[in-house]
């Protein structure tokens, strides 16, 4: 049986992901890799054969041969089509006759999008020995792999296990393809233990997992489904021991647990159970707004005057004030952080210094994450916020500078903008503006589309020129 949680916890090793990271391999070819692959395809007599690395939230693929359009162009796949990460997870060959009729690969993505039936993975290992990913052979049809196929493929996995290894600086890098900034310092040595993250019996006994890949990955987190009772949960998931890791997950706890008694007409994640790495809370049912990341957002101003109120709503709550300190977001690190980084020029982070300065004191509790993705409209029409990650004491006009980034048309723009004015918070909502599309543009897309990029890049350049054009007239 897959161990699905062990892969998870896995995957997200930080010591592991710098391995893959000191290799210095992206998404692109590699001719040297290409060459091996095709030769373990004719080997093998398969169709398709790859050589994986897995990262945190894709898999990239330096060799390939038969991998169908466009992901032989793209040389990456999302970790929703991984079935390598299995290997990550077990260090271990993994074999299966058909996919199709697998207790947790039978929903996975890879069957429909690259049309993986059997499949057969032999770890690739890097320095230090961490299972980096997997050398794998793939066939479109039900597959009994033989012990000589599978001793074939475990001896050209060794071959590019020592190529990695050459590859590797000798100290890993913090470049990860991360969608957000590296961090300042090497990893420690493995942080997370590979074998899983608890016993089942520590689980409450109404809780029950689906077996299947993760609804959401990032760093140090994982989120599964699964059912309390019947009733379909979210069951987030701690994936690593660093005090930063640690944090975060008690900020969630917190967040979710201050908001079991909701404003009325903003209904939210209902907090159900936690321990020190698990976190249960449940499920909202209703409509997506905007289902997945290639959608563009819905257009309407009645919907979106809706969700600007549950902004609002949502704002009128505050932590207690001897607990407000932990609740603070620090804006000069934030802008600090990404001046650093290139994304904020010298003159845009003197403005927002200035700016901030003079309105220090005008802050309010904001979501953190209403964007579209995190909205969902309900049978009763009211909507209902799905993720607290980021919930904190902001500036005032930080939800509205986040929905400000997803707008979609003119009309909904302008309703913005007179909320901003209405409420006389122009200062705070364009350094917010700002910061946000600081953010975005650290992020890595998870679109596929050009239609999507091309709308996503639209937007960033859009918000960027509205927030340094008040900043410029706020701020002289």
């Amino acid at each position: 049986m897959i161990d699905v949680l062990g892969a998870a916890a896995a995957v997200h090793n930080v010591a592991r992901l710098y391995a893959v990271a000191a290799t210095g391999l992206g998404a692109a070819a590699y001719p040297w890799f290409d060459e091996v692959v095709a030769a373990a395809r004719r080997t093998l007599g398969v169709p398709m054969a790859l050589l994986v690395l897995v990262e945190r939230s894709r898999q990239i693929v330096p060799g390939a041969a038969g991998l169908p359009e466009p992901w032989q162009q793209r040389r990456e796949i999302p970790l929703t089509h991984s079935i390598c990460q299995y290997v990550v997870g077990a260090r271990a060959t993994l074999t299966i006759s058909d996919t199709s009729r697998d207790p947790v690969l039978h929903t996975s993505d890879a069957i429909r999008d690259i049309g993986v039936v059997a499949y057969a993975g032999a770890p690739v290992h890097g320095r230090d020995g961490h299972v980096l990913g997997a050398l794998c052979a793939i066939d479109n049809c039900p597959r009994d792999w033989t012990a000589a196929e599978i001793a074939d493929l475990g001896t050209i996995a060794e071959r590019c296990s020592r190529k990695l290894r050459a590859l590797s600086a000798p100290a890993a890098l913090p470049s990860v393809a991360a969608e957000t900034d590296p961090p300042p310092a090497p990893a420690p040595a493995a942080v997370v233990p590979e074998t899983g993250l608890w016993t089942p019996q520590a689980l409450p006994p109404d809780l029950t997992l689906d077996r299947r890949p993760p609804l959401r990955s990032a760093a140090a987190e994982v989120s599964l489904a699964g059912r309390w009772n019947g009733e379909p949960v979210a069951v987030l998931i701690r994936t690593a021991d660093e005090p930063a890791a640690q944090a975060r997950f008690r900020h969630r706890v917190a967040v979710t647990q201050a908001f079991r008694r909701t404003p009325p007409l903003v209904p939210v994640d209902e907090y159900r159970w936690h321990d020190d790495r698990v976190l249960v809370v449940s499920r909202a049912i209703g409509e997506p707004l905007q289902a997945g990341a290639d959608d563009p957002p819905p257009p309407g101003q009645r919907l979106w005057s809706g969700v600007m109120r549950a902004a609002a709503l949502l704002s009128t709550w505050h932590p207690n004030a001897a607990d407000e300190h932990a609740w603070t977001v620090d804006y000069d690190a934030w802008i600090a952080r990404h001046e650093r980084c290139g994304r904020l020029s010298a003159e845009d982070a003197r403005r927002l210094r200035q700016a901030l300065r003079d309105c220090r004191g005008d802050r309010t509790f904001a979501h953190g994450n209403l964007t579209p993705r995190d909205v969902v409209r309900l049978p009763s029409n009211r909507f209902a916020l799905t993720d607290f990650a980021d919930a904190g004491v902001y500036l005032a006009g930080f939800d509205l500078a986040a929905l400000a980034l997803a707008a979609p048309d003119a009309q909904v723009r302008h309703a913005l903008k007179l909320r901003v004015r209405e409420a006389d918070i122009l200062e705070p909502f364009a350094v917010n503006l700002l910061l946000r599309v600081a953010d975005e543009a650290a992020r890595r897309p998870s679109i596929a589309t050009p239609e999507g990029l091309a709308r996503r890049h639209a937007a960033l350049a859009g918000a960027r020129r509205h927030a340094r054009t008040l900043l410029s007239r706020l701020v002289p």
